[in-house]
């Protein structure tokens, strides 16, 4: 009788591990941040600089390439790394491209700007929901390499002293969806 009890409790088990499975992991995220770096030293009444990004530069997309299943995208800042004193001007136009640098997937304006308010305080990007669906249809296949063309722009720039520099970054969190 021992062994009939213990034959069906193990016939019970393995047929709860065939209708349940064995994999307690539904579907693993990684966020991904990829940042770029603005730099620049001048003395003219305007800012233009534009920086390269591909989702290879990143080891964490690197890493896990051949098991994406979705790259969507999260939120993105602006950060000022260091000014000189008293860097402000008009209309601080971030701009993110595809790589081709003409198809525009989101630009971002703040009428107003001074570089130090954003040096301990990041610019958070708020897009419309237009412009994350355009970054997320770019990034619709994961295993392909995307680039992007980011850009940053000021108008009417003025500083204590000249030339005067800029160094900033604009970073972008993506969410990867990796195969368990």
């Amino acid at each position: 009788m021992k062994k009939i009890n213990t034959l069906l409790l193990g016939s019970l088990f393995v047929a709860l591990l065939f209708i349940n499975g064995c994999d307690p992991i539904d579907d693993v995220y990684l966020t991904l941040a990829m940042e770029t770096e603005f730099s620049t030293v001048g003395a003219g009444s305007s800012i233009f600089i534009s920086s390269n990004l591909c989702l290879s530069d990143f080891e964490d997309y690197e890493d896990n390439k051949d098991n994406l299943e979705e790259i969507r995208y999260v939120t993105s800042a602006y950060f000022t790394l260091s000014a000189t004193q008293g860097l402000q001007g008009q209309n601080l136009t971030l701009t993110l491209y595809e790589a081709n640098g003409s198809t525009q997937l989101f630009r971002y304006i703040v009428p107003a700007f001074v570089a130090a308010t954003y040096i301990n305080n990041p610019l958070e990007i708020t897009l419309t929901q237009q412009e994350i669906s355009n970054i997320n249809a770019y990034l619709l296949d994961p295993q392909e390499d995307k680039c992007f063309v980011a850009t940053l722009e000021v108008s009417n720039v003025t500083a204590s002293t000249t030339p005067y520099n800029l160094s900033s970054k604009l970073e972008f969190l993506t969410e990867l969806k990796i195969k368990p």
